[in-house]
């Protein structure tokens, strides 16, 4: 196996990461190994990126409208660096665990934080830019919903209902099969496909167009959007068009997306609660489920 190998997650979803962000995170995962850079380290680097996005986007705004232009494109520009920059060391940091053998929960719950932070800014922050650019109350309204319609708060939620069933001993891991442990813990039952199984033209096509409108594909999209309408600037009837439109798009697109998200993981703990019904309860201690003591060492509890 070669480093790079060893570098790659073996259960990779995303299209965009697999072709492009892990190609262009590899050599910058070499070279914090290098340095001696921690896996943690490059978290907390590619964090700050995104969150150094939210205050230069605003600032674009208010350089576009009041001047001198230029810079202000530069603000925008350099935001969408900041932003792709950022996705790039989130997936640069877990190249590196791998590399290192360095992998831990205090690490995946850093990187998961700045996720959870970072998708309630985003899109309004491109919401607040364009309503500062444009006065129009339909930027200000997506950019006040926006933060409850990107990934991760249905998820979220989720977790916590199952990580207490854990901690308060209603749930061990083993108690289910493994493919529906690995559904409801990890994934919904509507379960993500690897790279290997998205197959067919139109298959990888309809994925890719899943992933444009959703982390962690927004970065990438909105990333081209901010180049086409600086290129196309003297040439578009109105500046910065094709932002306003994929801002639009977007953003109702993953709000139209909230309630569906949040009925499947309702589905998932439906199809959680009906699964350990039907399993035995693990025996508790020396009594078994019956009575009895419980038992005082962890590894007999998890």
């Amino acid at each position: 196996m070669t480093l790079y190998d060893q570098s790659r997650k073996p259960d990779e979803f995303f299209l965009i990461t697999h072709f492009l962000s892990r190609r262009l995170a590899y050599p910058l995962a070499l070279l914090f190994r290098r340095l001696g850079f921690s896996a943690n380290a490059v978290s907390i680097l590619g964090g700050l990126c995104w969150v150094a996005s939210v205050p230069l986007i605003i600032l674009a705004g208010w350089l576009l409208q009041s001047g001198p232009a230029r810079w202000g494109w530069a603000a925008l520009l350099g935001a969408a660096l900041l932003w792709n920059a950022g996705y790039i060391l989130d997936v640069a940091d877990g190249s590196l665990a791998r590399m290192t053998d360095s992998a831990s929960a205090s690490g995946f719950y850093l990187d998961f934080s700045f996720h959870l932070l970072f998708n309630t800014m985003y899109l309004a922050s491109l919401g607040i830019f364009l309503y500062m650019l444009t006065c129009n109350p339909l930027y200000a309204v997506l950019a006040a919903l926006s933060p409850c319609c990107n990934w991760g708060l249905s998820f979220a939620a989720k977790e916590h209902v199952l990580c207490e069933d854990i901690a308060k001993g209603r749930y061990r891991a083993g108690r289910l099969p493994p493919e529906e442990e690995g559904r409801i813990f990890i994934d919904s039952v509507k379960t993500k496909q690897t790279i290997g199984e998205k197959r067919g033209a139109l298959r990888t096509l309809r994925h890719l167009a899943e992933e444009l409108i959703c982390f962690p594909g927004q970065f990438t999209l909105f990333g081209f959007v901010v180049l086409g309408d600086l290129a196309l600037r003297r040439l578009l009837p109105r500046p910065l068009l094709l932002l306003k439109f994929a801002f639009v798009a977007v953003t109702g697109a993953m709000l139209l997306r909230v309630p569906f998200r949040l009925r499947r993981e309702f589905r998932t703990l439906r199809r959680y609660d009906e699964l350990t019904r039907e399993q035995p309860p693990p025996a508790v201690g020396r009594g078994g489920a019956g009575g009895g003591r419980r038992s005082d060492d962890p590894r007999e509890r998890w």
